[in-house]
């Protein structure tokens, strides 16, 4: 029998959908599996990428260099309104009407606060600030469950910084780049507009959260999964993206796995022994983290890391992990 437990995730004024604490799972019950590309954005705060001078009436205005701001810091707040977004800054910057306010800015974990005047140029108001307010990359959808709304993705933690709210879309493969010595290769994608999840956990097992209206699940297949201790050396299979928004499969050995009572991103030791993944790819790319790992048709983990030396040999995470951190339980 499934329980689901949730409560609504609120955002500053913005309804981030279910966050999930707790789902029963059992092990003959089906999920979705995927190995769509997805992209991923992570609104994870207004940090400081570059400083300009402004020039009015002949003079240079550097209004952050009184107040001590330097490349790297993030703006958490100006005159005690808390700033998460480029947007909040901007209305807050608009609201002090070019006076002298107060600002408040993290550098690594220690809080800083100065005062800061806007200079004036043209009717609007410059902090003489490059910003960026979120973290956009490629990865791979693994899993979802459409009972609870659940998906998961990535299989290892996107970024170490805080992040606000966050949202997955579709992607589009244009190409791949192989590796070449010392160096991964990586999938080139274009991702799409349409929203198809909201990101509500960024934590070691990888990006997780709920689909939205448009989450596609038409040509995902409904598969069964294995725990830790079910798993086998030998023949496995990797989901994955090469082209466009085909999913394929691809033939791997899983040639370790490890003892593991915590969550732990490097739990099976797989080797590529698809020729036509190594000749297309080269084996494992950035932008598959997240694949799939199939066996006896039944899911057993994600890809999550690659050999920097030799790229037909990678890691990837037990599933179970990545259940737990969104309170999905495995029953009888």
């Amino acid at each position: 029998m499934k329980k689901l437990y949730a409560f609504m995730m609120i955002f500053g004024f913005f309804l981030m959908g279910f966050h999930v604490y707790a789902y029963d799972l059992g092990k003959n019950d089906k999920i979705y599996v995927s190995g769509e590309s997805i992209g991923i954005k992570l609104n994870s705060g207004v940090e400081v990428v570059g400083t300009f001078a402004i020039k009015e009436n002949g003079k240079l205005y550097k209004p952050w260099e009184d107040a001590g701001i330097i490349e790297g810091d993030k703006i958490i707040a100006l005159n005690q309104r808390n700033i998460e977004k480029t947007d909040d800054l901007l209305t807050a910057l608009r609201l002090t009407g070019g006076k002298p306010c107060s600002i408040t800015y993290l550098r690594n974990t220690k809080e800083y606060k100065a005062t800061i005047t806007p200079a004036v140029k043209d009717n609007s108001y410059s902090l003489g600030l490059y910003i960026k307010d979120s973290i956009l990359g490629v990865g791979t959808l693994t899993y979802y469950i459409k009972e609870a709304n659940i998906f998961g993705s990535l299989g290892h933690k996107i970024t170490n910084d805080t992040f606000y709210s966050g949202e997955i879309y579709e992607a589009k493969v244009d190409s791949i780049v192989k590796p070449v010595r010392d160096q991964a290769g990586e999938k080139k994608a274009t991702i799409g507009k349409d929203k198809i999840g909201t990101v509500v956990e960024n934590s070691i097992t990888g990006v997780h959260g709920n689909g939205t209206s448009k989450m596609d699940i038409s040509d995902m297949e409904t598969l069964n999964f294995k725990t830790r201790d079910e798993i086998r050396l030998g023949d496995a299979q990797i989901w994955t993206c090469l082209e466009g928004n085909k999913v394929e499969k691809f033939d791997i050995k899983v040639t370790g796995l490890a003892k593991q009572n915590a969550k732990d991103i490097k739990g099976i030791t797989f080797e590529v022994v698809d020729e036509d993944l190594i000749s297309r790819a080269g084996g494992i790319v950035q932008g598959m983290s997240g694949s799939p790992i199939v066996q006896d048709n039944a899911l057993i983990g994600a890809v999550t890391h690659v050999s920097i030396k030799d790229s037909t040999l990678a890691y990837g995470i037990y599933i179970e992990w990545m259940f737990a951190d969104m309170g999905i339980e495995i029953v009888e």
